[in-house]
């Protein structure tokens, strides 16, 4: 056991030389192609990373239209909205516009009536008064009155008139 604690020069010198050589071939055939994959790999690693970013980027910038292109919706929405609600606010003022004329015409056609009514009226009651004194001065000749018989009978007839058409407004005087 003594001899694994003591160095030896022959055992150091082999050990030392099999470990060079072991370096010298695996720097050869190992440590080359070795080095190229963690090399690759930090390629891919790079080439990834910016492909990310771009995609980031990319996306930023789609975010950024979508968000421009809503917002220009939101205004044109608002911008049609607004069309029509002053279309309807003049459609409304229109129909009311129109509903007045209507009114306007109807009052006037209702003006018209009831003052070819009144008028009919005033024709029959003008009758009405011409046959009551004819019939008055009928039966003032057929009796030979005097004046004051004469004027009761007016009366009574005018009295007569203003029962059948209150709304003449005949007084008995």
């Amino acid at each position: 056991m003594e001899a694994l604690i003591r160095p030896e020069f022959g055992l150091m010198f082999w050990t030392i030389l099999c470990f060079v050589l072991l370096a010298l071939l695996l720097s050869r055939t190992a440590w080359r192609p070795l080095m190229q994959a963690v090399e690759e790999r930090e390629r891919a690693m790079k080439r990834d990373r910016s492909a990310a970013e771009t995609a980031r980027q990319e996306a930023e910038k789609a975010r950024a239209e979508l968000d421009a292109k809503l917002a220009e919706m939101k205004a044109e929405v608002a911008r049609r909205l607004d069309e029509a609600r002053s279309a309807a606010e003049r459609e409304k003022d229109v129909l009311i516009a129109e509903a007045r004329k209507s009114a306007a015409v109807i009052v006037e056609s209702a003006r018209r009536e009831i003052e070819a009514q009144k008028q009919e009226a005033a024709r029959d009651l003008k009758n009405k008064v011409a046959e009551l004194s004819v019939l008055a001065a009928e039966r003032i000749m057929l009796k030979q009155l005097d004046h004051r018989a004469n004027t009761d009978l007016a009366s009574r007839y005018l009295a007569e008139l203003e029962k059948e058409r209150p709304d003449l407004g005949l007084e008995c005087k």
